[in-house]
């Protein structure tokens, strides 16, 4: 029904993932370009490129914005509208947009002018006046038009289960574009400037799919056996979102990481070296990161990029440069043809959201436990009394939590050994460390950098050795962690 009117090299062609400029105020009239910061990953680890908009794009997407809490489709509307307006027109700002094609799409969202659509002139040029008012334009996206001899055209809000698409797929089933990919590629910006209009351009935008909850139905893949409810949970919901994913791993036997006690799924990417590829597996990455909390994810890797919930203030970092994971030609090894997502095991809460970074997390990315609380043997006088995280000596060591830094020590059995007091009176010790970064007095929030793994003291190999004292008695972590939501 509709066409994309501009052609790819014509349209103002972003990024998946742009940083977005503007400077000043967003209220009232503009007379220059306006900017805020980028709060989506740059995948080849390079900084992203800028995108400006101007005054008269600014005032297009906050009427879509403004039309879309009016009609009931809300912000996850707003991103539709805007990502759809943006490859349509480019905001508006494209010239060609204001003249009608030979199918006579024309405005904002090149809605049809002749008689009949989605004004009710009784001439085109009528039509063109009515069609020239981006309000206008934008109630029709979303409620869709209703002609003076009954029929119906449908808009966003007609879409069954429109919720549940992608950016993309809600956009098309709209618009019907001949290029029904091209709107993924202003996803992002669609997002920033929503999170800008109401009101929460900090931190970062959630740039997954539009996803209203969590609770998909069983796959009958023989990929869910053995999974964690976690990570049945991810394996489950990428199979509906994305029904072009058909090949899944979980459980892998004998691995020494997630995948081989069931916490782990790798979606397959088809055809991972093109755009659409690329955007594909952005797209599940981006999704696992914003529902990191309802999903119980503990971290996720796409094309030699890591996020954690660890470190989730930081971003998509890069492997081998900032994150502890492989780059190089291995397309397998480095993530380039598959989406890894690890989970906590059973922490997700099944609410669509992003990680609430303020809580409890592991002091370690990628570790192999060696040592449990109770533990016997010849190693110890008596019973173990912490966790060990065994990883290569160097690895940075985080806070737990928030606490203050009591005391450093190095000697003992313990070795070179930080101990941390939270609020309540908890005393968490940091053992065997092969450096400590952090002071006496010094306050600490969880995620900090305290130290690097070591095998200083009595330690037979690099780990650090994690104990939890209360009241001056240990107690095991691994429940000391579980209560705060968050599995070793």
């Amino acid at each position: 029904m509709i066409r994309a009117l501009l052609a790819v090299g014509a349209m103002l062609v972003l990024p998946v993932a742009p940083v977005i400029v503007f400077a000043g105020a967003l209220a009232g009239p503009q007379n220059q370009t306006q900017a805020v910061a980028a709060t989506c990953a740059g995948w080849d680890g390079d900084t992203p490129p800028t995108i400006q908009l101007d005054a008269g794009q600014l005032d297009s997407a906050a009427t879509i914005y403004a039309v879309a809490l009016d009609t009931g489709a809300g912000a996850a509307g707003a991103i539709v509208g805007i990502a759809a307006a943006m490859t349509e027109s480019a905001l508006g700002a494209n010239p060609a947009a204001a003249t009608p094609n030979e199918d006579g799409d024309v405005g904002l969202f090149q809605q049809r002018s002749l008689v009949g659509w989605y004004a009710d002139g009784t001439t085109q040029t009528e039509n063109l006046t009515i069609l020239a008012d981006d309000r206008y334009q934008a109630r029709g996206f979303f409620t869709g038009h209703t002609t003076l001899d009954g029929w119906h055209i449908p808009g966003l809000l007609d879409i069954d289960r429109w919720q549940q698409m992608t950016v993309a797929q809600a956009a098309q089933a709209v618009q019907v574009s001949a290029y029904p990919d091209a709107y993924s590629r202003h996803e992002a910006l669609a997002r920033t400037l929503v999170g800008l209009f109401a009101g929460n351009p900090g931190g970062l935008a959630n740039c997954g799919t539009l996803t209203p909850d969590l609770d998909c139905p069983a796959t009958g893949l023989q990929a869910e056996q053995g999974l964690t409810p976690d990570a049945v949970r991810v394996l489950r919901c990428i199979h509906q979102i994305w029904p072009q994913i058909s090949t899944l791993y979980g459980l892998r036997p004998g691995d020494p990481r997630d995948h081989g006690t069931g916490r782990a799924i790798d979606a397959m990417i088809p055809a991972y070296s093109t755009q659409t590829g690329i955007a594909l597996g952005e797209e599940i990455a981006e999704w696992a990161r914003s529902n990191a909390a309802g999903l119980g994810v503990t971290y996720v890797i796409w094309r030699e990029h890591l996020w954690s919930v660890a470190r989730a203030d930081e971003g998509w970092r890069r492997c081998g440069v900032d994150a502890s994971c492989y780059t190089g030609d291995d397309p397998s090894a480095a993530h380039l043809d598959h989406v890894h997502i690890s989970v906590h095991g059973d922490q997700g809460t099944g609410i669509p959201g992003a990680v609430d970074t303020s809580k409890t997390v592991l002091p370690i990315e990628s570790y192999v436990v060696t040592a449990t609380f109770g533990d016997f043997g010849a190693r110890w006088t008596a019973s173990h009394t912490g966790l060990d995280f065994a990883a290569p000596a160097g690895t940075t060591i985080r806070a737990v939590t928030d606490a203050t830094i009591t005391s450093i020590t190095h000697a003992g059995p313990y070795g070179n050994l930080t101990q941390a007091t939270t609020a309540d009176g908890t005393v968490i010790y940091y053992a065997h460390q092969s450096s400590i970064d952090v002071t006496v007095g010094e306050h600490v929030s969880a995620g900090m950098v305290i130290g690097t793994v070591g095998a200083s003291g009595n330690a037979t190999g690099p780990h650090l050795h994690l104990e939890i004292r209360i009241n001056g008695t240990p107690v095991d972590p691994q429940q000391w962690f579980a209560s705060r939501g968050v599995t070793p």
